[in-house]
């Protein structure tokens, strides 16, 4: 069978995603992958092709949809669902199942669990695959050495969205406090965002980028693609997020990780949100530092209960 899986656009959504296009290809079927720039990675992907918008429908025998408010996606679902309804499913990355959508989501995701965990079991309840593991098919290519410079932490201090971005103040006073113990962070941003961050290396390509990080010994960052980019390369993550509920869901959950949240006693009033729009003020660097070193010890034991090989990059949380 000739499956089309189409993701939403973000670099996280993508890694994520070919966890459902991988256990489809392990079960024999030809499947694409469709997202706007993953092809930049698809040397890391040898055994799954990525494409990007739009998709030629006629090809496909069915079809997963990874729902997202965007013109594309659009212009894939309504014809999907005019058409192939029989033939295509609908999952909303969301951690509140039945809202933000005006159709009907198939994946039975729980928030109390990761986005990954929750693509695992549907792969198992839902589709059947009983031997379904949280593998995305992710392959180390030739020549990156897996957490070779242990002392050097990627910073990455932007998100898609400005409301999940922990200050830059705090993430500079971060970055000198490592420095002192003897840490070598490094940020990285996106090109668009290296003028507000001209501290950050520039890397001519997404594959030359995600080298770094996989020869990078740990990642700090705030709930963002490239903490699912760590996680999935080996890398021990501690994630910024502004609270449990989205944590839960949407934490790097490949590698060893571990969450830092803001203090809870500032209210969340209805139409004001007071706790969503300044949570940044309550999580203080003292509090990630700490919790840095806390889990650094135990990261490492995890990381290091087997060497991570090419084909062998995938470390359970």
């Amino acid at each position: 069978m000739k499956i089309a899986v189409f993701s939403c656009a973000g670099l996280g959504d993508g890694l994520l995603t070919t966890i459902l296009s991988h256990q489809l290809a392990l079960q024999g079927h030809e499947v694409v992958t469709f997202h706007p720039f993953m092809s930049q990675l698809q040397a890391w992907f040898p055994h799954l092709p990525f494409r990007p918008y739009p998709p030629v429908l006629e090809e496909f025998d069915r079809f997963f949809i990874f729902y997202e408010k965007s013109k594309w996606m659009f212009e894939v679902l309504e014809p999907c669902l005019k058409h192939h309804r029989d033939r295509t499913t609908v999952l909303n990355p969301i951690a509140t199942p039945n809202t933000d959508y005006p159709y009907w989501e198939e994946g039975k995701f729980d928030g109390n669990f990761s986005f990954a965990d929750n693509l695992v079991t549907f792969c198992r309840n839902i589709l059947g695959i009983k031997a379904a593991v949280k593998n995305n098919g992710m392959v180390i290519p030739p020549g990156v050495v897996p957490r070779r410079y242990l002392q050097r932490v990627i910073l990455h201090p932007t998100s898609s969205r400005p409301g999940k971005n922990w200050p830059r103040s705090k993430f500079l006073k971060l970055a000198k406090k490592l420095q002192k113990r003897g840490f070598e962070p490094v940020f990285i941003v996106s090109p668009q965002e290296r003028a507000q961050w001209p501290e950050a290396p520039h890397f001519s390509s997404l594959d030359e980028m995600a080298r770094f990080v996989a020869e990078s010994g740990y990642m700090i960052g705030n709930d963002s693609g490239i903490g699912h980019l760590a996680s999935v390369l080996g890398v021990p993550t501690v994630s910024l997020f502004k609270n449990e509920r989205t944590a839960h869901f949407w934490r790097p959950a490949f590698a060893p990780g571990a969450i830092c949240l803001p203090k809870g006693w500032l209210p969340n009033i209805k139409g004001l949100r007071w706790r969503d729009k300044y949570w940044h003020w309550n999580l203080t660097v003292g509090h990630v530092l700490r919790t840095f070193d806390e889990f650094r010890i135990l990261g490492d034991q995890a990381a290091n209960l087997g060497a991570l090989g090419k084909e062998d990059i995938i470390r359970e949380s």
